[in-house]
């Protein structure tokens, strides 16, 4: 009973082949779809990585699981929340079942609990993580990215424009090498995660990826970066700020070839277990941790609204005892975790109230980060809640008053037309269940105990200098 849960940073439901996407960007993961349960309509549990990361793994929420900052802005008291909070993340749970786990990411922190083997450096189990020469460039990178904001950004700006692409990532290629290499070595059962990274900003396929891929977005970009705009900090450090892509046309097309490259590598690892003849016996898991924006709403880039652009993600299941279905209900990141468990044959814990797929939800529930948005969504409607408005209003995509907003989304899906005046008894309702919701988080927050696993301060400055490098310079940036 292996388990192989593939997260694509940044990947949009609606640019997947087996989601309605019409040219051929994505024929592995419509392979996949064929013979797997495809989820219409599944939501993520905030609109930001670290969050939503936690959440996929923990079978919580943010509040629940205590993950609620995001990119470099962990101070000590939100770690020791994180700690007091315990929540037992899926690859503790297999590896105390006996599984093999395997990470293959560089998130570290609490994101690296309960595997056996993780990181990115190296390629099977058995081989030295680390090069001299990797491990000089690191404590060169370390000592500039602890330079102070004002003469980090100019140096960072400049080491991407004349030297190219260098974030700390590996490419999807070098991903799949590694996953596949580790794999190969592990004993059965395993867990692997493998997390792709090349959909998010900066987005660099090879030559020849974007080839074929047109859109109708001819806006210049540069309406949201500059001294003038109050766009994402984390531009300056992409390679659409330095010229290389002027429109959201260019960037698209970009998102787009990036997209094409790792479903190409995802195909890699799926022929993979194929071959090895493990597919029966392996649950495979691809979605994304959040959406994405070109625009719409006022957003490019950031994930910051609480928008289907920025919380629906495409969630694809292949569970051998199971034939083929596409499950229009609503359903979450939170059902995930229980699902692996439930393909593995271990119980679950009292305090998870996630459903084994394909059982569907009445709505889903999102939140932004430290609690200053949240969102409730049924099949038909769509409430969302500002919270701390102040912080809001000096967000360049926010033009709102502090007004909550609802939308209609049988007659407006792409959440343009605010009729929160129009309805107030659907507001009424949902504004009940938001808060019936919430307290039932709270309850769940407050039942956590204190866990040994500390979250080591090396460990944290190693991960800040990678988030850095990617433009996570606070808790505003995806």
């Amino acid at each position: 009973m292996n388990v192989v849960v593939v997260v694509i940073d940044a990947l949009r439901f609606s640019d997947v082949g087996c989601y309605g996407r019409e040219d051929e960007i994505t024929p592995n993961i419509d392979r996949l779809a064929a013979e797997s349960m495809v989820f219409e309509q599944a939501f993520a549990g905030s609109n930001k990585t670290d969050v939503s990361m936690s959440t996929i793994f923990s079978g919580k929420f943010p509040r629940e699981h205590g993950v609620t900052h995001h990119g470099t802005v962990h101070t000590p008291e939100n770690l020791e929340r994180i700690e007091q909070r315990s929540p037992t993340f899926l690859p503790e749970i297999l590896q105390e079942a006996g599984h093999t786990t395997i990470g293959v990411d560089w998130m570290g922190r609490w994101h690296e609990w309960g595997y056996d083997h993780y990181g990115v450096d190296g390629g099977g189990l058995n081989e030295d993580p680390e090069s001299l020469g990797e491990l000089a460039f690191g404590k060169v990178t370390d000592m500039v990215t602890d330079l102070p904001r004002p003469l980090l950004s100019p140096i960072m700006k400049a080491y991407h424009r004349y030297s190219g692409y260098y974030d700390f990532r590996v490419n999807c290629e070098e991903l799949t090498d590694i996953a596949i290499d580790r794999i190969e070595d592990a004993d059965d059962p395993f867990f692997t995660l493998l997390h792709y990274w090349d959909v998010h900003p900066p987005y660099l396929p090879p030559e020849g990826y974007t080839n074929g891929f047109e859109n109708d977005y001819d806006e210049p970009l540069d309406g949201y970066f500059g001294p003038d705009a109050k766009g994402p900090l984390s531009a300056a450090f992409q390679t659409y700020a330095t010229g290389d892509q002027t429109t959201m046309g260019e960037a698209k097309a970009a998102y787009d070839g990036a997209i094409a490259w790792v479903d190409e590598q995802l195909g890699r690892l799926l022929d993979h277990i194929r071959e090895t003849d493990a597919l029966e016996e392996t649950m495979v898991i691809v979605t994304a941790d959040h959406g994405h924006n070109f625009g719409e709403h006022g957003i490019f880039s950031d994930n910051v609204g609480l928008y289907d652009t920025s919380v629906r993600v495409p969630l694809i299941i292949h569970d051998p005892r199971k034939e083929h279905q596409r499950v229009e209900g609503i359903v979450q990141h939170t059902d995930i975790l229980p699902t692996v468990l439930d393909y593995v044959g271990i119980n679950t814990s009292d305090d998870l109230r996630g459903n084994v797929l394909p059982a569907t939800r009445e709505f889903a529930f999102a939140e932004a980060i430290e609690h200053r948005m949240q969102m409730i969504r049924t099949d038909d409607w769509k409430l969302i809640i500002p919270d701390d408005i102040e912080y809001l209003r000096s967000q360049y995509w926010y033009d709102g008053d502090g007004e909550p907003q609802l939308y209609d989304l049988t007659a407006d899906p792409n959440e343009v037309r605010n009729v929160v005046d129009e309805y107030p008894d659907v507001v009424n309702r949902l504004r009940i269940l938001l808060e019936e919701e919430l307290d039932e988080q709270n309850r769940i927050a407050k039942s956590g105990q204190s866990r040994g696993a500390k979250i080591d301060d090396e460990d944290m400055e190693n991960i800040k200098s990678r988030l850095g490098a990617l433009g996570y310079a606070d808790d505003d940036h995806v």
